[in-house]
């Protein structure tokens, strides 16, 4: 709406802030679920809770706790959201808080209805290993004033050292970004990906491609300084330390030359995701803790919440 309309950009969204209580006024909800939503302002979440007492107002955040400025958007946020949910478990989380309220760990969430593909039942293969770099949601093109060295060394490396290997990376080289269909298509064309995500490494952050790759029953490698082993084991994807190059040199090469034994691990990674994370369990935690203020019950992941 924000960007339907060009008189949003002229008033600091204020036209867009009154058609948003318009509509809470309307339907009267019981909770308010905001995700990255940075255009919707602190006096109108507050106006929400002036008209109805008993309001619940969530917020969901896929980012880097030190990225994109996602500390500071959660710490202006705190004082009129009730919880906060982010895929990163290090209890440095709570800095934002400054309220009576609390900020949680939720896993990347699998939606079998958007990640379809099943990439571990195919048998031929035009590429080896995939990877596709966004430089921002839906941007569409690559960034000539960015680059994204964190992520791109091992795309190098592989280039470099491994040149017998088939790849199909985007968003690297010139070669532009992939979005929707296409990027479905393209994901499809390698047995093997990489969940490459952006330091500083956070205890169990991911980006959402490890949903968006092992959802689509991609391999996924996974840099094990995310520490991400209590949700996936090591026969669900293959980790490798960021730290040691040649390591993770020799394992790309191992598994390309052993495709049926990485389908097996992509299958198995495939069927943790899509049974222990989906949207209706990880929406189910969100209501519990919103609701409840804590999980009421046990939940297939580590509960990280915390406190002021």
């Amino acid at each position: 709406m924000s960007r339907m309309n060009r008189l949003n950009k002229l008033n600091n969204n204020s036209s867009l802030n009154k058609e948003l209580l318009a509509t809470f006024k309307n339907f009267d909800p019981d909770i308010v679920v905001l995700g990255h939503a940075d255009k919707i302002h602190n006096s109108t979440l507050q106006e929400f809770k002036s008209l109805k007492k008993d309001i619940k107002i969530i917020e969901w955040n896929v980012d880097n706790y030190y990225l994109d400025n996602t500390e500071n958007k959660l710490s202006k946020r705190s004082n009129v959201i009730d919880a906060f949910f982010i895929t990163n478990a290090d209890e440095s989380i709570k800095s934002c808080l400054n309220n009576n309220n609390s900020i949680s760990f939720f896993p990347n969430i699998f939606d079998s209805s958007i990640e379809r593909l099943k990439i571990f039942e195919n048998h031929f293969f035009e590429y080896d290993i995939f990877y596709a770099l966004s430089f921002g949601v839906g941007s569409g093109k690559i960034r000539s004033n960015k680059s994204d060295f964190d992520r791109e060394v091992y795309l190098d490396f592989i280039k470099k050292n491994l040149p017998e290997i088939k790849t199909n990376f985007f968003g690297y080289k010139d070669i532009q970004p992939v979005w929707g269909a296409k990027f479905e298509n393209e994901i499809s064309k390698s047995p093997i990906s990489l969940n490459l995500s952006r330091k500083p490494n956070l205890k169990y952050y991911s980006s959402d491609r490890i949903s968006q790759y092992l959802g689509n029953g991609s391999c996924i490698f996974v840099d094990i300084n995310s520490q991400l082993e209590d949700l996936f084991s090591i026969d669900e994807v293959i980790y490798f330390d960021s730290s040691d190059l040649n390591e993770f040199g020799k394992k790309i090469k191992y598994y390309v030359d052993n495709k049926d034994e990485a389908k097996k691990i992509a299958k198995k990674g495939w069927e943790r995701g899509h049974k222990n994370y989906n949207e209706k369990i990880v929406t189910n935690y969100f209501l519990d803790v919103a609701i409840n203020n804590k999980p009421s019950k046990d939940y297939s992941w580590p509960i990280n919440q915390y406190f002021l």
